[in-house]
């Protein structure tokens, strides 16, 4: 029922329905015009007719109403009234003094109906004839000699219009609906070369809204249809190449043509469905390329990307090719989220790119966790040979954090977040590894996100941050020339929070800047303080990497100074010598520049960085600070080692013209090693701890007072 009320709906059964609507009004039109001329034919053939009879039966009287013969008469109306046709027959003279009907039993003096016909006929001399109704009345004068002798009135039957029409319809019908049918047989013909095609293209047109941009489209029909179905195709295969072009640009990272983000976020939520349903357990791994930062600061951005290009193509090969879910086929995967693909194959593995160097590798339907670790090792191993970038040989490595679902997490941001952690965590270990995410990992993060947020409140607030200051002695004349400006936190709730705590989340968060302008902005006006207290001091500040690197540095410095108003002289700024080869050009450009605000330059932990001290020397430092796991050497079991390498160091500074700060100094021998071998200064807890401002001027007033100078008398200070 339903398939045939569809198919009275359609083009196909309209277009017939008008077909038929026009030829049935037509052949009506047609029915009609023939009918009425036929009714009037037939008519005009009865009245003409009628005229004949009434001449024939006038020229037949006139001899006779000449002899007044009215027997004869009589006798010729009587055959006339005879007639079927006939209704009645009336014959007069002239004076109307006879009237004769065609019936003996009639007196022919008695005085009958006026038949307005005859009058006319009587009085004009001409045939008169009227139709009324169903009688024909035709009356003709009696003529002799030109003159009227009298008059013939003969009433004729005039069938009923039923009796006439009826016949000729039922004629006309059996001729027109032959031809009907026959017509219609060819419309219905002509009609499916032109539907049958447009039916067609219909369906294909659900199929494409249904989402089947596959579906075949017919180049059928008509010249007009067969344009359209051919626009119609091409529209489909644009539309096709227009999605597949959005899809892509959606969800297929354009450098490494691996799914980006957003697929990988879809994928690895099934995958967590799906373990939940049956029981079975994943891995994701977070893979992060060590060094890649580098990379792009060196060789550029394009380099980079190619590397990214090469990285993944590496990774690919690693995973199992029967094993990788393939864009195309997680895409297919992907139309039906709560289909179960259980059946697709054992340990499906899928490779994205997040963003940045952080790909992602899912692992499904793992026999054991510890399949995770064989994958990610054969990652490191794949990377472990350097890769050809411009002609150039490029070494990087990979951290991997490994979470399993769902142990480590039942929801998308929980599994990446907990792989996340585990990826860091082989970063802080070394690089180059992988490790297994733990709660450990989870409440250290939450640690550092407390920490974080507390952080930035303190920078805003700026009444919970202060700086330390550590005094560096100068060896020849005892007196404290310089101070080092240490961070500290003084936590409303957790009280003194060291800068081990927070330094390296606020590198990891992006406060470090902040950070380290309030700390050199702090160093500058204590530079101001101290000259107010007749105080002959420098501040050392360190400076951060996220600083250094930074290309607005001297512009950073050059405002501070100038906001302050300090006196850029008493300024040193202290950098790794890491940071100083990470880039020797930039370094280079920023020390030339603060140097000629007068501002000094310090190496600090030098010894640690093992760096090209051809090109270290290049640079224009005035300090070397010698780690404290050096000076740590001259006391313990290593002291003739620890000897020699410091001897070196401070040979090696000397010969530069360098001055030298001995870092971490805690015993009389530490200090007198370094006075005999010509280090400028030494700092460390031997002398004094970091002091906030005002125990830092009262123990530089005490010290002052003691007024002597050798290293007895720095001793002597010292123990006083």
């Amino acid at each position: 029922m339903r398939n045939l009320i569809d198919r009275m709906g359609g083009i196909h059964f309209r277009v017939l329905m008008l077909v038929a609507g026009l030829a049935a009004t037509l052949m009506a039109a047609q029915l009609v015009t023939d009918t009425v001329i036929e009714t009037r034919e037939s008519q005009n053939e009865r009245l003409s007719e009628a005229l004949s009879m009434t001449n024939v039966v006038a020229r037949s009287l006139e001899t006779q109403f000449d002899y007044l013969e009215l027997s004869e008469i009589e006798n010729i109306l009587s055959s006339v009234r005879a007639r079927a046709k006939v209704k009645q027959v009336i014959a007069v003279d002239r004076d109307r003094t006879f009237y004769l009907d065609g019936d003996v039993a009639t007196p022919v003096i008695l005085g009958i109906e006026n038949i307005d016909e005859q009058t006319t006929a009587l009085e004009t001399g001409t045939v008169a004839h009227s139709i009324v109704e169903d009688t024909i009345t035709v009356a003709e004068p009696l003529l002799l000699g030109g003159s009227v002798i009298g008059s013939i009135a003969i009433k004729y039957h005039n069938p009923d219009f039923a009796t006439v029409v009826v016949p000729i319809i039922l004629s006309n019908l059996y001729f027109s609906i032959p031809i009907l049918l026959l017509g219609m047989m060819f419309a219905t013909l002509l009609v499916r070369q032109i539907t049958g095609p447009l039916h067609r293209l219909s369906e294909s047109t659900v199929a494409v809204t249904g989402g089947d941009l596959d579906c075949d489209v017919p180049v059928e029909g008509p010249r007009e249809i067969r344009q359209l179905g051919s626009a119609f195709s091409e529209m489909i295969a644009k539309l096709k190449h227009n999605i597949e072009q959005v899809y892509e640009l959606a969800y297929v990272d354009k450098t490494t043509k691996l799914p980006n983000r957003e697929f990988f976020r879809k994928e690895l939520t099934r995958a967590i469905r799906r373990s939940a349903r049956h029981q079975s357990t994943g891995a994701l791994l977070f893979v992060d390329l060590d060094g890649f930062k580098k990379v792009n600061d060196t060789h550029g951005h394009d380099c980079g990307d190619d590397l990214l290009g090469q990285f993944s193509d590496r990774l690919a090969n690693v995973l199992r090719a029967e094993d990788l879910i393939a864009f195309k086929v997680a895409n297919a995967m992907s139309e039906d989220d709560g289909a179960d693909h259980s059946n697709d194959g054992k340990n499906r593995q899928m490779l994205a790119r997040l963003g940045g160097d952080e790909f992602t590798v899912l692992l499904s339907d793992l026999r054991e966790a510890t399949d995770a670790a064989t994958v990610s090792q054969r990652i490191i191993d794949a990377v472990s040979d350097p890769f050809v970038v411009n002609g150039s040989e490029i070494r990087i490595g990979a951290s991997i954090g490994i979470a399993i679902f769902p142990r480590d997490g039942s929801d998308y941001q929980t599994i990446l977040k907990s792989a996340d952690l585990a990826m860091y965590q082989a970063k802080e270990e070394g690089k180059n590894t992988y490790r297994y995410y733990s709660e450990e990992l989870n409440l250290e993060a939450s640690r550092r996100m407390i920490i974080e947020r507390d952080l930035r409140i303190a920078l805003e607030e700026n009444d919970q941050l202060e700086l330390y200051y550590q005094p560096k002695i100068e060896t020849k004349t005892g007196e404290p020339k310089s101070v080092e400006a240490l961070i500290r936190w003084k936590h409303p709730e957790k009280g003194m929070i060291q800068p081990l705590e927070f330094i390296n989340v606020a590198e990891d968060c992006g406060l470090i800047l902040p950070l380290g302008k309030w700390i050199l902005e702090e160093a500058c006006n204590q530079i101001n303080r101290f000259e107010k207290l007749g105080l002959d001091l420098s501040i050392a500040v360190n400076i951060s990497t996220a600083q250094f690197s930074g290309a607005d540095l001297s512009k950073v410095v050059s405002e501070v100074i100038s906001k302050t108003g300090a006196n850029p002289q008493r300024l040193e700024l202290e950098l790794t010598e890491s940071m100083a080869m990470q880039n020797p050009e930039m370094a280079l450009h920023h020390i030339r520049n603060l140097k000629e605000l007068g501002i000094r330059f310090a190496i600090d932990d030098f010894g640690t960085g093992y760096s090209n001290l051809s090109q270290l020397s290049q640079l224009p430092f005035d300090v070397f600070k010698i780690d404290r796991s050096f000076v740590d050497m001259l006391t313990n079991s290593d002291v003739e080692h620890g000897k020699i390498i410091v001897r070196t160091i401070l040979a090696m500074a000397n010969n530069l013209n360098y001055e030298t700060v001995a870092e971490g100094v805690e015993t009389i021998e530490q200090l007198e090693f370094m006075v005999e071998y010509g280090c400028t200064f030494a700092q460390g807890y031997y002398f004094a701890k970091p002091m906030p401002e005002a125990d830092y001027v009262k123990w530089h007033q005490e010290w002052q007072k003691q007024g002597k100078t050798g290293v007895a008398d720095i001793s002597r200070k010292v123990a006083a």
